[in-house]
């Protein structure tokens, strides 16, 4: 069951990214003999895609393809993991990656000599093969030895967790609304003048030892970050 499931949910989540706002999709009944599963399958599915607010369905009307929209909380949660809660899928296209001595700027936010090595990497994350969020991200070196022969595809606090055995806790996180560089609106594809949101952000490990800092501009016209307030 899991299996069929998840194989809708991805053949759906990928159909809808092909359709436009307000497009129906067919029934439940066509859907399940679409792809031979029960109707209780083809359910679970579309409800995770309602969750995710990827689909509204109207009674008596049907279900229809909602305006995307990404919610990414600000935790520690990675690019992946927020695509997995949305519904969609996940791919990541790397522009560059590279060893270099780090700069006074960058130096200065993970908290080392200038002389240290570290390891650059700029690149684009899609959601259902849309692009939706340009990262530029700086890591010690000597933390993550052999980074550069890895496949950085995927995402990145699970390969270093998975590959150093590191759990990465966040230090410091900035948030601003900005415009996308002629560059970056190339790559996400939008306008130079569509507003983006820019998120800085400075990870650690458990001793305290800063190791990574990252950039994050997310589309505004699909993305939305959501902050949790606590009251006592």
């Amino acid at each position: 069951m899991a299996a069929k499931y998840e194989a809708v949910l991805q053949d759906l989540s990928q159909r809808i990214a092909t359709m436009a706002p307000g497009d129906r999709l067919p029934s439940e009944q066509q859907l399940a003999e679409t792809y031979a599963v029960s109707g209780m399958t083809v359910r679970r599915a579309l409800q995770v895609l309602i969750e995710a607010k990827r689909i509204v369905g109207i009674r008596g009307r049907g279900t229809f393809v909602a305006q995307p929209t990404v919610s990414k909380r600000l935790t520690l949660a990675s690019f992946t993991e927020s695509m997995r809660a949305a519904g969609m899928t996940a791919r990541t296209e790397v522009i560059s990656a590279s060893l270099a001595r780090a700069s006074k700027d960058v130096a200065e936010r993970l908290n080392i000599d200038e002389k240290e090595q570290v390891v650059t990497l700029t690149r684009l994350r899609f959601g259902d093969e849309t692009p939706l969020c340009l990262e530029y991200s700086v890591l010690r070196a000597a933390s993550f030895p052999g980074m550069l022969g890895l496949n950085l595809e995927g995402s990145l606090y699970e390969l270093l967790r998975k590959r150093y055995s590191v759990e990465l806790s966040r230090a410091e996180l900035r948030l601003s609304a900005v415009l996308p560089t002629a560059k970056e609106a190339e790559l996400l594809t939008i306008d130079a003048t569509v507003p983006c949101i820019k998120a800085r952000s400075r990870s650690m490990l458990g001793d305290g030892t800063t190791v990574e800092y990252t950039t994050s501009i997310y589309r505004g016209d699909r993305y939305e970050l959501i902050v949790d307030s606590e009251t006592e």
